[in-house]
C-alpha cells in the first residue's frame, strides 16, 4: 500500500511561519540593502559635487589668468589637478581640465595632455550649465567609476569642463559587506523565528496532542474517558463536543442494548409462549380425563381414601399450572381502557384482601396518589401482576408478618410497590428471578411461571419492574407510563417503521 505523506497541524504551522519569515527577512533585506546603496551611491555624488563645484571657480580663474599672461599656461592647473587626485576621501581614478573644445589641459596623467575629447559627458559639459554624473565600467581594470563632469562657464562664456574619475570600488565594497550583514541577519533572524515559532506550535497543538490521546483510549464498552482540564478556548469547546459525544453515544447505545434484550426477551417469550399454549392443550385433555375418574372413584368409595385424596391434590395441582401456563401464552395482548388511578387502588385492594384471607399476613395498603389521575391501562392483568406480586410477599413472610401494598404518581408514571418483611433474595438468584420456570420456593411450592408473567405484562405497558432485597426486606416495584396506549402506539410504529 502506497504510504502518503503525512504533515501534523505543527509541521504545517511551522513551515508556514518559517516560509513567512524567509519572505519577510528576504523583502526586509533586499530593502534594506537597496536602500543603503542608493544612501551610499547619493552621498558620494554629493560629495564629489560638493568638491568639484568648490574648485570650479578657483579652475576659472586660472584659465582666465592664464589668457591674460598673468601666470603660465598649465602651471597652476596642474596643481588643481594633483591636489583633486591627491585627497584621500576620493579613490580618485583620473582627473583632468578641458578648454572649450575638449582639448586636455591638464590631466594627471601626463600622456593625455593634448587629447580632444569628444564623448557625450564632455559634450554636455561643454554645452550645458549643470553638474553631471554617470557610471561606466573601466575596460582595463573591470571596475566601476563614477564619472563626473562639471561646466566651467562663467557669464555665459564657456572655459571647458572639469572631469573626475572616483573609483566605485570602496562603496562596492562597503555594499557586499552591508549585503553580507543583512544575509547574517536574515538568516539569524529566520533561525531564530523558526525556533520561536516550533515552540508556539508545540504550545498551540500540546493540547490537542492530549485531547487525542485521550480520545484514543476511549473505553469502548462504557464509553467513558479521562479528558484533560476544561480550557476556554476552541480546544475547550471541542473536548466540551467530544464530551457531550460520548454521552450521547452512551445514551444511545444503553438503549440499543435495553432495545435489543427487550427484543431477545421477547423473540424468548413469544417461542416459550408457542410452546407453553401446546403443552398446556395437549396436558388438558388427559387432566380431564384424570378429573373425571377421580370424580367416578369419589362415588365408588364409601369411606375416605388417603390415596385418592393425594391424586386429587396432585390433579389440583396440574390443572393449576396449566391455567398460569395459559396465562403466559395470552399475555402478548392487552386490553387497554381508562381508569381512575384511587378507584383502580380502592378495587386493587379489595381483590388482595380476598386473596390475601388464606394467608396468615397482615395486609397494608396506602395510596399516595392524593390528587386522583386517569391511568390507561389493561386492569385486569395488572391487577394480575399485583395479586401475583402480594401473594409472593405473603410465601415469603412469617405468620402475621405485614405486608405493604402501595401506590404513586410520579413524571407521568404510576408506580407500584409491593413490599415484605421476609427472608429476603440472595444475590445470586436476583439476575434470574424472571426467567421462566425459575423458582426460589422450595419443590411443589412454585412453577417459575409467576415473575416471567408479570415482567411480560409490565413491559407491553411500555413499563418496567424493579427488585431490591436485603436480609430482612424485599420491595418490588412496578413502574408504568399513566398513558401506556400512546407508549405502545409509538413501539408499534418504530417496531412498523
Amino acid at each position: 500500500m502506497k504510504m502518503r505523506f503525512f504533515l501534523g497541524i505543527k509541521g504545517k504551522f511551522v513551515l508556514t511561519a518559517a516560509l513567512i519569515v524567509a519572505i519577510s527577512s528576504i523583502i526586509w533585506g533586499t530593502w534594506a540593502w537597496r536602500n543603503e546603496k542608493r544612501l551610499l551611491y547619493d552621498r558620494l555624488v554629493s560629495n564629489a559635487r560638493s568638491m568639484a563645484t568648490s574648485l570650479r571657480t578657483p579652475i576659472i580663474n586660472a584659465l582666465v589668468y592664464e589668457e591674460m599672461g598673468v601666470i603660465e599656461e598649465g602651471g597652476l592647473l596642474d596643481n588643481f589637478v594633483e591636489e583633486i587626485v591627491s585627497n584621500s576621501d576620493f579613490p580618485t581614478k583620473y582627473a583632468f581640465v578641458t578648454d572649450d573644445k575638449g582639448k586636455v589641459l591638464a590631466h594627471n596623467r601626463y600622456m593625455e595632455y593634448g587629447l580632444t575629447y569628444t564623448d557625450d559627458l564632455t559634450r554636455e559639459a561643454l554645452q550645458g550649465y549643470s553638474f553631471l554624473s554617470r557610471i561606466v565600467l573601466d575596460a582595463s581594470t573591470q571596475e566601476h567609476i563614477l564619472d563626473i563632469a562639471v561646466p566651467l562657464r562663467i557669464h555665459g562664456k564657456s572655459w571647458g569642463s572639469l572631469r573626475i574619475g572616483i573609483s566605485m570600488n570602496p562603496l562596492e565594497r562597503e555594499l557586499y559587506l552591508m549585503g553580507f550583514k543583512v544575509i547574517s541577519f536574515s538568516a539569524l533572524f529566520f533561525l531564530a523565528g523558526t525556533i520561536l515559532f516550533y515552540f508556539v506550535g508545540q504550545t498551540i497543538t500540546r493540547p490537542i496532542q492530549k485531547l487525542a490521546g485521550a480520545m484514543s483510549e476511549i473505553n469502548s464498552k462504557t464509553l467513558t474517558v479521562d479528558l484533560p482540564e476544561p480550557r476556554n478556548d476552541e480546544i475547550g469547546v471541542l473536548q466540551k463536543n467530544f464530551r457531550e459525544m460520548l454521552e450521547r453515544l452512551h445514551i444511545s447505545e444503553g438503549e440499543r442494548e435495553r432495545m435489543v434484550a427487550q427484543l431477545i426477551q421477547s423473540e424468548k417469550m413469544a417461542s416459550i409462549g408457542k410452546i407453553v399454549a401446546g403443552v398446556a392443550h395437549e396436558v388438558n385433555n388427559p387432566l380431564a380425563t384424570i378429573g373425571t375418574c377421580i370424580y367416578n372413584l369419589e362415588q365408588e368409595n364409601t369411606g375416605p381414601s388417603r390415596n385418592l385424596e393425594i391424586i386429587k391434590q396432585g390433579a389440583e395441582r396440574i390443572r393449576k399450572i396449566v391455567s398460569q401456563l395459559n396465562d403466559f401464552s395470552r399475555a402478548g395482548s392487552l386490553d387497554l381502557q381508562t381508569v381512575d388511578s384511587n378507584r383502580f387502588f380502592s378495587e386493587s385492594a379489595e381483590f388482595a384482601r380476598i386473596a390475601l384471607s388464606k394467608h396468615n399476613v397482615r395486609l397494608v395498603t396506602q395510596d399516595d396518589c392524593h390528587l386522583s389521575c386517569p391511568l390507561s391501562l389493561d386492569k385486569g392483568k395488572i391487577q394480575q401482576v399485583i395479586l401475583n406480586l402480594l401473594i409472593n410477599a405473603s410465601d415469603a413472610s412469617q405468620p402475621w408478618d405485614n405486608v405493604y401494598f402501595s401506590a404513586y404518581c410520579k413524571d407521568s408514571f404510576y408506580h407500584i410497590e409491593v413490599k415484605d418483611t421476609g427472608c429476603g433474595i440472595q444475590e445470586a438468584d436476583m439476575g434470574r428471578i424472571f426467567d421462566i420456570f425459575y423458582t426460589t420456593k422450595h419443590a411443589g411450592k412454585g412453577t417459575g411461571i409467576g415473575l416471567a408473567i408479570c415482567k411480560s405484562i409490565v413491559e407491553m405497558h411500555g413499563g418496567l419492574i424493579k427488585v431490591t432485597s436485603s436480609a430482612d426486606e424485599t420491595v418490588f416495584t412496578v413502574i408504568i407510563p399513566q398513558n401506556a396506549k400512546e407508549v405502545c402506539s409509538a413501539e408499534i410504529q418504530t417496531s412498523a417503521g
